[in-house]
């Protein structure tokens, strides 16, 4: 940003309403108070505004050219509210000097302009079979208004069978969109970047099916509008799974790097994933709750309990690489908004460290690879509450095959806000940087980001910050500090 522009200062009365308002604008910040007592002050950074806009003279007729209030003009901005969430609102400002509204308009518009990360062009996928079936109206009501309000162009395609989204970005011309977005859940998301991934290797001449070629980095970023059953991936991302802060953090053009993990079986890349991985229960459940879409998202719980009662075990071998100093497993920071950790991988090698081969034999219940916390409102700390999202590492859970009782335990540790499950005695964690898997005896199947994949034996191989993703990533709990008596 300019010197000029950032030195400017802006310092005017204007009326709002009934109220009148001293409104000042210096140093990336607008502030208004009331003029008169109580003289209550709001102070709005810059980077939260959405646009700036001269209000218009009611027509007559709607036939009707649109004429130019010089009096009024609107700023649209969001603000955070105590549970993550971003919620549009729109301050109208009037002066009696045109010249006072147009300095502010203009001002205010060449300063947003050095915002230049925000989407100009967006390319739009939507899913209406996904979750609830809704993501289309999801997108009307939330997403499309603050799009208009922001100024972002947005050409909507409508996916009509599976895979389609991957084939469109794999296949299709993408030059003339600055970013790409989605409304779905977490199996549409993974669609959109597995197409993009693919996109670049095919591009650049790179085989995705060799497990040691670096896979290229997408040059597009992408968005997430939650419209699934679980929408994971939105929830570690924002903290919340709201619409409206979805759409306003692809608006705010603000994005972090997020790993992706590539997983192989002998000789073909089988698909990326953002979220986890998971083998044995979980993996029975996505597989055998197809047959029962028509219940919607209850078919989890329904295929769950019932997995669940058959305390079904599974052998098998797994070996992960991870690094010699072990001492990062018993990290237990959190990810959260300007991660220091995942900042410092954004421009350094995740695989400098030295690193060795771990090698684990039993009978499971279940194998997860979590590369994010997989947290969502039904598990709020998820299976891996220290994952984070850029840190060049996948969360390996494993859980040993017990009794029905402790598999309760684990699933009632899942759904707990204060409680993990990493201290239970028969689930261990590691993380690693990549990781294989051999079955022995009776197979089950993996679930990769809610869908199946039937191949047992794979191999998966972290790919840090692959991925380019709108957030500003979930804010830091405020610490709220209890004086003696509790008070």
């Amino acid at each position: 940003m300019s010197n000029d522009l950032h030195n400017s200062v802006l310092l005017s009365t204007f009326s709002s309403g009934n109220k009148k308002y001293r409104v000042i604008f210096h140093k990336g910040a607008i502030v208004w108070g009331n003029v008169k007592p109580p003289l209550e002050q709001q102070t709005l950074p810059l980077e939260n505004v959405i646009s700036v806009q001269h209000n218009y003279v009611k027509n007559s007729h709607p036939s009707e050219e649109q004429i130019v209030d010089p009096n009024h003009f609107t700023i649209h901005y969001a603000e955070q509210d105590d549970e993550n969430k971003w919620k549009y609102h729109s301050l109208i400002l009037r002066h009696s000097d045109p010249l006072q509204v147009s300095s502010w308009v203009k001002t205010l518009q060449n300063h947003l302009q050095y915002f230049t990360r925000r989407p100009k062009k967006l390319l739009l996928f939507v899913n209406p079979f996904g979750g609830k079936k809704n993501a289309l109206k999801i997108y009307e009501k939330f997403g499309k208004p603050l799009f208009h309000i922001a100024g972002v162009d947005v050409t909507v395609n409508v996916s009509q069978r599976k895979n389609q989204i991957r084939d469109f970005v794999l296949h299709h011309n993408l030059d003339m969109f600055d970013s790409v977005a989605c409304v779905g859940g977490d199996g549409t998301v993974s669609e959109l970047f597995n197409g993009l991934v693919l996109r670049e290797c095919r591009v650049l001449g790179i085989d995705p099916d060799d497990i040691e070629q670096e896979l290229p980095k997408p040059k597009i970023p992408i968005g997430i509008i939650p419209g699934g059953s679980t929408d994971t991936i939105v929830y570690c991302l924002h903290g919340t799974i709201d619409p409206t802060t979805a759409v306003l953090n692809i608006i705010f053009g603000e994005s972090l790097g997020l790993d992706l993990v590539s997983v192989y079986d002998e000789n073909n890349l089988l698909k990326l994933y953002a979220s986890v991985l998971s083998y044995g229960y979980l993996g029975d459940v996505a597989y055998h709750s197809d047959k029962y879409r028509w219940m919607g998202p209850n078919r989890y719980n329904y295929s769950g309990f019932r997995k669940l009662m058959r305390n079904k075990g599974y052998e098998g071998e797994v070996a992960f690489f991870t690094e010699v100093d072990d001492s990062h497993d018993s990290d237990q920071s959190k990810c959260y908004e300007k991660c220091e950790k995942c900042l410092s991988r954004r421009d350094s090698n995740c695989d400098k460290t030295e690193k060795q081969w771990r090698t684990l034999k039993g009978k499971f219940f279940m194998i997860s690879g979590a590369n994010i916390t997989c947290s969502c409102n039904r598990s709020p700390k998820g299976i891996a509450p220290y994952s984070h999202l850029g840190d060049g590492n996948v969360h390996l859970v494993l859980v040993r095959h017990t009794s029905i009782i402790n598999n309760l335990k684990l699933l009632l540790r899942l759904s707990s806000n204060n409680q993990a499950v990493d201290d239970l005695p028969f689930v261990e964690t590691y993380s690693a940087r990549e990781f294989c898997f051999r079955a022995i005896n009776v197979p089950s199947r993996w679930n990769c980001d809610g869908e199946v994949q039937h191949q047992t034996n794979i191999r998966a191989k972290v790919r840090c910050q692959l991925l380019t993703i709108f957030s500003r990533g979930t804010p830091k709990p405020i610490e709220i500090t209890r004086k003696c008596c509790g008070c």
